[in-house]
């Protein structure tokens, strides 16, 4: 391989980590914005600490010039075998990072397909998922450091034999790992990438098996509803189905950022060691793409706000849904308050009002109240009263099943009725919007 291309593939990590530096930077202030509601939620719990390692992993990538070793003779570059070990040893921290996805499908699905409620899933899984997770990586880390693992690929610095060039060099022989590599690669890295594309295969297609049951049975009632007691039903049926299938479309979004991100590394990893082929192009993919999950992670976060914020306020410059969107207003400030109405900051309450298209009605006001309360922190109180806005403002625009037919019945209002608007199905408790705020996702984005 040319040293001009070895330096092709040593810089090209500054560009692409320090983008993903920010875009999990975004991810990680967007959680603090709104910590009071956000951190209430193990979605974003998960997210945040999948965003926090690959801070760690993208930050070395992106040193690469300063920690790769400058007796390999590429251009520009300042490292030694110790800033060599110290890439290596973030690189597997941050490897973390690529196992939180098999943690947040697993979340996905069980919040989904098996109805757990948030609290649950806090209460009994997600602290031994995260203490797994954190224990494994950093115990790989310090091991790999302490019997000298990490060493001088290519481009980089990971797990590879030493010296660098001995593998397949009669020349030079190698006298630190020239055998043994593979298999510590295998078990340190690649095994549990491996694992989490097969938990994140199967646990979405499990998802969408589910959302397309749910959507066969809401158009099976649909066809068959006659009463008001049926309407309800399917009124259910619908917003679980579109929940469900607002939450599919999220996770599938994040397992395309993973894939694109992580495979190559698989790549890499099949054709040096079962093909026994040494290859640029696989190191130069790697270099490119795996730094930039941090970045990818950004847009698929900020996507539920920003089509929240682009359908209630329609007038606001796209600069500024952007805006909102990635880098939201601190949770309890009057700022904050007028965002998640889609307003703008100067904005007075009455326009605010007007911009909900309800003002005057006691959904509305629940709504309201309810919103500004979990802003300000009182958070019990206000999510039942903002749950019990949401409700009545859906049932009150919900017709019968006979509107094809030509008539246009309206469903009163259940909020009152205690058999029907205070019930709380446990998939309400994990799908509520991907930014943590006490609102229904699918209300915004249908």
């Amino acid at each position: 391989m040319s040293t001009t291309l070895r330096a092709v593939a040593v810089y090209i990590p500054l560009v692409t980590g320090s983008l993903s530096m920010a875009g999990s930077g975004s991810i990680l202030y967007s959680i603090w914005a709104r910590r009071h509601t956000k951190l209430k939620d193990p979605q974003h719990r998960i997210l945040g600490m999948m965003s926090i390692f690959d801070m760690f992993y993208s930050l070395c990538k992106a040193l690469t010039f300063l920690l790769y070793p400058r007796a390999l003779g590429v251009p520009g570059t300042f490292g030694n075998q110790a800033t060599c070990s110290i890439q290596g040893f973030f690189t597997q921290f941050g490897y973390a990072a690529g196992t939180y996805n098999l943690v947040l499908s697993l979340y996905y699905y069980l919040t989904i397909n098996r109805g757990m409620k948030r609290k649950d899933f806090a209460r009994i899984l997600e602290k031994v998922l995260h203490g797994s997770v954190i224990t494994l990586h950093i115990g790989f880390a310090i091991t790999g450091a302490a019997i000298g693992l990490f060493n001088p690929t290519a481009s980089f610095c990971y797990i590879a034999p030493r010296p660098y060039g001995c593998l397949g060099n009669d020349d030079i022989p190698c006298y630190r790992f020239g055998t043994t590599f593979p298999y510590f690669y295998e078990a340190f890295a690649q095994f549990w990438i491996q694992l989490a594309y097969v938990v994140i295969i199967v646990t979405n297609l499990l998802i969408w098996l589910y959302v397309r049951k749910r959507e066969n049975e809401m158009k099976k009632y649909r066809m068959s509803c006659r009463t008001l007691s049926t309407d309800e039903k399917l009124l259910k049926m619908k917003k679980s189905s579109k929940h469900a299938r607002s939450v599919f479309v999220q996770s599938m979004l994040y397992v395309g950022a993973f894939v694109l991100s992580w495979s190559w590394a698989t790549v890499f990893h099949l054709i040096s060691w079962i093909g026994g082929v040494s290859a640029f192009w696989p190191t130069l993919l790697i270099n490119t793409f795996l730094p930039l999950q941090g970045f990818w992670n950004a847009f698929i976060y900020a996507r539920p706000r920003y089509l929240r914020i682009k359908k209630k306020r329609q007038s606001l410059a796209f600069g500024e849904i952007v805006k909102l969107a990635f880098l939201p207003p601190v949770e309890g400030t009057n700022l904050s308050q007028n965002a998640s109405l889609g307003g703008r900051p100067n904005e007075s309450a009455a326009n605010r009002s007007s911009i909900t298209g309800a003002s005057g009605t006691g959904a509305t006001r629940s709504f309201l109240a309810g919103l500004i309360n979990v802003g300000s922190g009182r958070s019990s109180t206000a999510s039942e009263g903002l749950r019990q806005g949401i409700r009545a403002s859906n049932l009150s625009d919900i017709e019968e099943c006979d509107e094809e037919q030509g008539e246009s019945k309206h469903v009163g209002s259940n909020a009152d009725n205690p058999s029907s608007g205070d019930r709380e199905t446990p998939r309400e408790h994990a799908l509520v919007d991907q930014n943590g705020e006490e609102f229904i996702e699918n209300e915004e984005q249908s």
